[in-house]
């Protein structure tokens, strides 16, 4: 079978996209890349009423674009998702901000639809540390609470911006396994944001999923970045931890306003920010409708049909099903 149609025939799933929403070019874009699920970033540092704002526009967005989107609450939503032809969205959060000191809140965002929350940003929370903490004491008693709650709902924790501490707690304490949606191997490529081989194997060890990061600035000190390094980083990946805990988590950052990129790199370095604002895309996937680059770069690189499905979405799949509907 040849990329195009393997791809066409797969579930493709992108564990992590943090791209505005509510342009609705983005929405096409993801459509138009084949994509059949996606965790999309809605809120990170909104407090609880400006999440509820961004979910009711999601809401709207959804509606707006019913020939090509749907939201996703579970997992039989992605096979109606692959067979209409549509992309399904999955609401997630990157920080939990949202949830600010009211822990009864997690149920309250399960019920609208949230599937996936990321324990904290790059900085210190009510929960714990974040990777770009002066230092990382590890989860909190909140924290403790936060994952709990979590495992009882059925909500997938995200541990791709906690400090090392953070992350490893989090891992330990989780009754279910759990997801670095979007990050690389630091032995691979060194960077506060990439994640120690103690951590992904960690990960992995507990039945959890790493989706491969394709931001150039932590993934290659060779730019302009190409899509074959990102096969790299995910072939990086798989000979650690094993294929069947590997998937992709992009995060693209499709038509962010200025005012929101501004917060989401508030309290780095000036250097790093310029840097990063500076870096050119990845050539031969800059954008979620590329995604079919990656399937044929894995078929090139000798993954199998059934591997390379497992990468493309399978293994987020299974997360999803082990612990949004534990049996």
């Amino acid at each position: 079978m040849n990329a195009a149609q393997l791809h066409r025939d797969s579930i493709i799933i992108d564990g992590l996209n943090a791209s505005w929403f509510l342009n609705d070019s983005v929405i096409e874009r993801i459509h138009q890349g084949g994509t059949t699920a996606v965790n999309a970033t809605i809120a990170a540092w909104h407090d609880p009423a400006g999440t509820l704002e961004m979910i009711a526009q999601v809401y709207r967005q959804m509606d707006k674009h019913s020939a090509i989107a749907l939201l996703v609450r579970s997992v039989d939503d992605i096979h109606t998702a692959k067979a209409a032809g549509k992309t399904g969205f999955i609401l997630g959060f990157q920080d939990t901000s949202p949830l600010a000191d009211m822990l009864y809140l997690l149920r309250a965002y399960h019920e609208l639809g949230v599937r996936i929350i990321q324990l904290t940003y790059n900085f210190e929370n009510r929960v714990g540390f974040g990777c770009q903490a002066p230092e990382d004491k590890g989860l909190t008693e909140f924290g403790r609470q936060v994952v709990a709650e979590m495992n009882q709902l059925g909500l997938l924790i995200d541990l791709s911006h906690c400090g090392p501490r953070t992350t490893l707690e989090a891992i330990e304490r989780s009754a279910t396994p759990v997801a670095i949606t979007h990050s690389n191997a630091a032995s691979q490529f060194p960077h506060p944001r990439n994640k120690s081989d103690e951590a992904l194997k960690a990960c992995a060890a507990r039945g959890g999923v790493i989706g491969a990061l394709s931001f150039p600035a932590m993934l290659t000190p060779n730019l302009p970045a190409k899509v074959d390094d990102y096969v790299n980083a995910i072939d990086f990946l798989v000979q650690m931890v094993g294929v069947d805990h590997v998937g992709l988590g992009p995060d693209f950052m499709e038509e962010m306003p200025q005012e929101v990129a501004a917060v989401v790199l508030a309290g780095l370095p000036v250097d790093v920010v310029n840097f990063m604002q500076s870096i050119p895309p990845v050539q031969g996937f800059a954008s979620a409708a590329e995604m079919p680059n990656v399937t044929a770069g894995l078929l090139a690189r000798g993954y199998s049909e059934a591997d390379t499905q497992k990468i493309m979405g399978g293994n987020w799949l299974q997360l999803y099903e082990q612990v949004w509907e534990p049996g």
